[in-house]
Parts: structure tokens; sequence; C-alpha cells
């Protein structure tokens, strides 16, 4: 990365200079905005098709094949299924139980 970085910086300057050099001084501005404007596009989309690419070849790398039906896991642990007076999701009962003592 530290190499890329040092060669776009040592091209960056001298590319403008050649690209902008023979726009009229009244067009200058205008040519400069549109040279930045396509180089951001180039970096944008060269990142873009590069990740594209990566992510394509990972997945493809990583891909599993799929596994058996495992036991439950409270089959293997000895869990009991949770009571039906309570939720699951928050461990919390459903319903206050209030007795009159």
């Amino acid at each position: 990365m530290v190499l890329i970085g040092f060669g776009l910086g040592m091209i960056g300057g001298p590319l403008a200079d050649m690209s902008l050099a023979k726009v009229p001084h009244e067009d200058a501005g205008s040519a400069s905005g549109l040279f930045n404007t396509v180089m951001h596009l180039g970096i944008a989309l060269g990142t873009a098709l590069t990740a594209l690419v990566f992510f394509r070849h990972h997945r493809r790398l990583t891909r599993r094949r799929p596994q058996p039906r495992r036991v439950p896991h409270r089959a293997v642990v000895g869990r009991r299924p949770p009571r039906p007076d309570v939720d699951p999701m928050f461990c919390l009962p459903k319903q206050a139980n209030i007795s009159a003592d």
C-alpha cells in the first residue's frame, strides 16, 4: 500500500500538468474540475472492481459443503425445553403471578 501511495503521488502531479498544459487559461478551472472528477471516478471504479473480484474469489475458496444434521443441543447437554409460561427469548415470565396473601 505504501508503494502504491508513493507511486500515485509521484505520477499524479506530472499527469495533471501534462493533461492541462494545452488548455486555455479561461477554461483552466473547468478542465481541472473535470480532470479531478474523472480521476476520482476511476479510483472509485477501480476499487469497486477490485473488491468484486477479491470477494468472489474469497467466497469460492471458503465455500464449504453442507454438514450433516447434528443431534440437538439439548439432547447432548441434557437441557430441558423452556417452560410454556416463560418467554424463551427474554427468560421472563409472560404474566405476573400475583397472589393475595
